[in-house]
């Protein structure tokens, strides 16, 4: 599954570059993944991760490294990161007058 989650059909990494939440969660994964079954896995990862191109390599390598932001979209804390307990009604709202536009259709009142 991960090389169609972050494979090249998805950005070739960029992904993994500019969402550090999801960074996370691969990570997260990889370092859960048992001892005993890294062997089995590590030829998919290759394969997946040397499909992107060197310069997202070497930037994914140096934010592994780093590890998460104090604080930041990657840092670890209770519940899901990034996402509030109840829905933001009002943000939800805002992209309703453009939808119409793109759709061609009236907003209901």
């Amino acid at each position: 599954w991960i090389d169609g989650f972050v494979g090249g059909a998805s950005g070739g990494g960029l992904l993994l570059v500019h969402d550090e939440r999801l960074l996370g969660l691969v990570d997260d994964w990889l370092t859960g993944v048992p001892a005993e079954a890294f062997t089995d896995v590590l030829p998919l990862l290759r394969r997946t991760f040397s499909g992107y191109e060197p310069g997202v390599r070497r930037t994914l390598g140096e934010l592994v490294a780093r590890g998460p932001k104090a604080g930041g979209p990657g840092h670890t804390s209770p519940g899901v990161p990034g996402f509030a307990p109840t829905p933001d009604r009002d943000r939800a709202d805002a992209v309703l007058p453009l939808l119409h536009l793109v759709l061609g259709t009236e907003a209901l009142v």
